[in-house]
């Protein structure tokens, strides 16, 4: 089971072992957890990191969760943000990046995804599987070389996912197709029978950057607010409120992330149509 926290960084710089080492200790388990078969191929996730390293591409942010079973500490579901330096370079106020998932106890297989890393509001997206379809790849066989492969492949579909950001941009939203947006966006994470959060706060912008109309814009507003928290959230039954907090359990991250991608994805479909 793992509970809402984690560790992470936000640095722009890549990281070092000692880094990963604070920030997600899992990277470094020397052997599988013991519930795991004869036939579950252990890797260490640090192997994979370096083999990346070696193929141009380098950390810039890992997370944990923490564990309430002790017996899978330094086992637990761990993320990794990738950017590949000699690369990948700065596409507008966006950075593309590799998002590997992975943990030792049987949670998860090695997972990629595309990401992108928007600059002006340190928002870490990733792309829904339907767009750029995520790569799994099990703990048997050749584990490095199609943890590899499968980035490699990211790396080539990507342009597909920043050319829809900039469509995007392109579309511009009236106020009604963004309160129906907001609307869609907050049932991601609160049960609409339990609570109430007031779409003008979740669109309101923190930043004088974010308040173009556009697409692209509102889902970045919806999706920091979504990950980041700080709205007021009314308990219902109780009519007490309190400010969303954080997303940082990995699981729901991700989760979240990829959701709201593709509630764009279809307001576009629909703007474009």
């Amino acid at each position: 089971m793992f509970n809402n926290r984690f560790y992470g960084t936000k640095t722009q710089s890549p990281l070092d072992n000692d880094a990963l080492h604070r920030l997600a200790p899992s990277v470094f388990a020397e052997t599988k957890h013991e519930s795991r078969k004869e036939t579950y191929k252990f890797i260490p996730t640090i192997n994979i990191v370096e083999a990346l390293r070696d193929e141009g591409f380098l950390p810039v942010y890992a997370s944990e969760s923490r564990v309430r079973d002790e017996s899978k500490k330094g086992f637990a579901k761990h993320l990794l943000r990738f950017r590949q330096h000699d690369g990948f370079s700065t596409v507008g106020e966006v950075k593309p990046e590799i998002v590997l998932l992975n943990s030792h106890d049987g949670t998860s297989s090695y997972q990629l995804s595309a990401g992108l890393y928007r600059l002006v509001c340190s928002n870490g997206m990733i792309v829904a599987d339907g767009q750029i379809d995520c790569i799994r790849v099990r703990h048997s066989g050749n584990v490095i070389n199609n943890v590899i492969e499968g980035t490699y492949k990211i790396v080539t579909e990507t342009p597909r996912a920043l050319e829809h950001m900039d469509a995007m941009r392109g579309l511009n939203l009236t106020r009604d197709e963004q309160a129906i947006f907001a609307e869609a966006a907050k049932g991601l994470r609160w049960d609409a029978d339990e609570a109430n959060v007031k779409n003008d706060e979740l669109l309101r912008p923190r930043r004088d950057a974010d308040r173009s109309p556009d697409l692209w814009t509102t889902f970045n507003v919806l999706q920091e607010k979504l990950l980041k928290g700080g709205v007021e959230v009314q308990n219902k039954e109780t009519k007490r409120s309190q400010r969303a907090r954080e997303v940082k359990g990995v699981s729901e991250n991700v989760r979240l992330n990829k959701a709201i991608w593709t509630l764009a994805e279809e307001m576009r479909k629909l703007k474009a149509a």
